[in-house]
């Protein structure tokens, strides 16, 4: 059984000691306290084991609902000081968070803010450099940093702000991500924002941010998803399908900008011309119901199967057994999904949004959609065209595998110039 171990802050000026402010992670923060593979993207957790790994002393922070009767600080990971703040009003934030309201209620943001400090205080951790992951606590790390004299890194994993202000023009969603916004205003010593094809780089030259201390990675990935001669029947036994099925996969989490409707809609089509079609959904999120609505209105209960999250491990066992990859998104579609799939030797539709040509080309690696020509219809024309062409199926496919092999970093490539970065800031004190 998986025990934590508890610990007793104390005073450690013989190495760098860096702090990360966040709130919780969907199949991470609550798979650690388990015991379980953590899912989620692998660079959330290495970020922390990484700076363990150099020999820093490092400590998260981190706002999320545990169970009742967990120590409030315990150790992880080998090393990682973890620092468990419950969030007030659990249930109610929760409820507003899948509804998508969070964000209209400030006044949890100023409670979580003033609970937060009262932990740093209360820990007596010293930090040379402070990390916030997201924007949560990035106002109150700036301010942190100035008192402690220690240098600050946000971590962004991708944004909004480039889809409302010049694809969208939608002014309620302006307003909401104000705050966001006002963050590219802020003096961060290393701004760090995940390449995830929703062009955080043009968002913040835009916004004014200082691109010198700009930082725009490709997610890593593991090279060794592609499994030669794999036996895909002990998968599609526990997913329940045939051998023989054709099967489509999405992965991700199920929320409004993944569009995981438009292959749902897609299905009809293809099932007259393929009877046999399963598509296979992989994730989970506030979308689910109204998906598994739309999936019972089309009266394909015994079409489409909801899998739910998956861990990390499983991932490359699930894009070994599918025959055709999905990728349906308004954004975020260079995410690190994409790079696995890719990277694991999958037939891959997808579509040309945000800076997904940097990494596919239509019919060469891919097949993409144009983005004006990306929608139900024609997910259904492209992928019955692939199903009606194996050797144009295996061709993209070995592309694929060829071209990441090359194209990408591995995490721990990925990671160590992270790392890098982290030590410059370090040694600038």
């Amino acid at each position: 059984m998986h025990q934590n171990k508890t610990y007793t802050a104390m005073p450690n000026n013989s190495k760098p000691t860096i702090v990360f402010l966040t709130s919780r992670w969907t199949n991470v923060d609550k798979n650690i306290r388990e015991g379980k593979a953590h899912g989620g993207v692998p660079s959330i957790v290495r970020s922390w084991t990484t700076c363990l790994e150099h020999g820093w002393d490092v400590h998260v922070f981190i706002e999320t609902r545990c169970e009742e009767g967990r120590p409030n600080e315990t150790e992880e990971l080998g090393g990682v000081k973890f620092h468990w703040i419950t969030p007030a009003f659990p249930k109610f934030t929760r409820w507003l968070t899948d509804r998508q309201l969070y964000g209209w209620f400030k006044i949890f943001w100023i409670i979580s803010q003033l609970k937060m400090i009262c932990r740093l205080k209360k820990s007596k951790v010293k930090p040379d450099i402070i990390y916030a992951m997201r924007s949560t606590f990035a106002l109150l790390a700036l301010i942190w940093a100035h008192f402690c004299k220690a240098k600050v890194v946000l971590r962004c994993y991708g944004t909004f702000l480039y889809d409302a202000w010049f694809a969208k023009k939608d002014w309620l969603t302006r307003i909401k991500i104000l705050g966001p916004l006002m963050l590219f205003k802020l003096p961060f010593d290393l701004l760090i924002m995940t390449n995830d094809g929703t062009q955080g780089d043009k968002a913040a030259k835009w916004a004014g941010f200082n691109m010198d201390k700009f930082w725009f990675p490709i997610n890593g990935v593991n090279k060794d998803l592609k499994i030669d001669g794999f036996d895909s029947s002990i998968v599609r036994k526990e997913i329940g399908i045939s051998e023989n099925d054709h099967m489509i996969m999405t992965l991700g989490r199920l929320t409004y900008w993944k569009r995981i409707g438009r292959i749902i809609n897609a299905i009809p089509d293809i099932q007259r011309k393929f009877p046999d079609i399963k598509l296979v959904i992989v994730g989970s999120g506030e979308l689910r119901g109204e998906l598994e609505e739309q999936v019972k209105k089309l009266k394909l209960e015994n079409t489409v199967i909801f899998m739910g999250s998956i861990t990390h491990k499983q991932v490359k066992y699930y894009l070994n057994t599918t025959d055709i990859f999905i990728m349906p998104n308004d954004l975020t579609n260079m995410c690190n999904t994409l790079i696995e799939a890719l990277t694991a030797g999958c037939c891959v539709v997808t579509r040309d949004v945000g800076s997904t040509a940097e990494i596919v080309t239509d019919d060469v690696n891919a097949v993409v959609l144009k983005k004006e020509e990306s929608e139900a219809e024609d997910f259904a024309k492209a992928i019955i065209g692939l199903f009606n062409s194996p050797e144009r199926m295996e061709r993209l496919k070995r592309n694929a595998y060829e071209q990441a092999m090359h194209q990408f970093y591995t995490w721990d490539e990925r990671m160590n110039m992270e790392f890098e970065k982290l030590q410059k800031l370090y040694k600038e004190q």
